[in-house]
């Protein structure tokens, strides 16, 4: 009788790489943590539910290459395509693009790869730290990207006990937000940063069945 095989440690990384080409230069991704991908699954659960709703010829996608030409093409982590800007711009393009950034890809995608979505004119691109729970998001300006807002979520158990601290911390925190290029939506962050889906896989689990 074959021994039962063990536990594997979730979030492991594997020899499996995507690539990017950025000015013909050949980058390497390798797998992302599980928390990274499930930022990736809420975001697009957060937007396609909203763009359902309302009925928006909108589409939330990951993993989908980003295709410029044989020198440029990135997979960002998440894309939101619409079909109005699609015709606007004459051109398949996003309206935003999302990153989440790794202890690998942080580097690129604040600088080398900002550069090119604003040269891409995206309207939006936001930057999400899951490990600090910040999402900055960056409007389009004239080919280049200012920082619109930055987003601090933090649980009430996560707060200081020092009333001061607290109130300090506070003042930081949000909650919620609302996107620049869908003002009437609501992003909460709670749901962006929501690793529950971990909890129910491995929650008392010792060896695969």
């Amino acid at each position: 009788m074959s021994e039962p095989i063990k536990q594997i440690d979730y979030n492991y990384i594997d020899n499996l790489f995507t690539k990017e080409v950025i000015d013909g230069k050949v980058y390497l991704m390798a797998t992302p943590s599980d928390e990274h991908r499930l930022v990736q699954k809420n975001l697009c659960w957060i937007f396609d539910e909203y763009f359902k709703k309302n009925k928006k010829k909108c589409a939330a996608i990951f993993k989908k290459q980003l295709y410029v030409n044989v020198e440029n093409y990135f997979e960002p982590d998440v894309l939101i395509y619409c079909r109005d800007n699609n015709e606007k711009k004459g051109k398949r393009i996003p309206v935003i693009i999302i990153e989440v950034l790794s202890k690998s890809t942080w580097k690129k995608d604040m600088t080398i790869k900002m550069k090119k979505y604003a040269e891409l004119e995206i309207e939006e691109y936001w930057i999400i730290d899951y490990r600090n729970q910040i999402l900055a998001v960056y409007k389009l300006n004239e080919y280049k990207y200012d920082l619109y807002e930055t987003y601090y979520y933090l649980t009430d158990e996560e707060l200081s006990p020092i009333p001061e601290v607290r109130e300090e911390e506070l003042n930081k925190a949000i909650k919620e937000f609302s996107p620049i290029s869908f003002p009437e939506m609501t992003v909460f962050l709670e749901e962006v940063f929501s690793f529950e889906a971990l909890d129910i896989i491995w929650n008392g689990v010792k060896n695969f069945v």
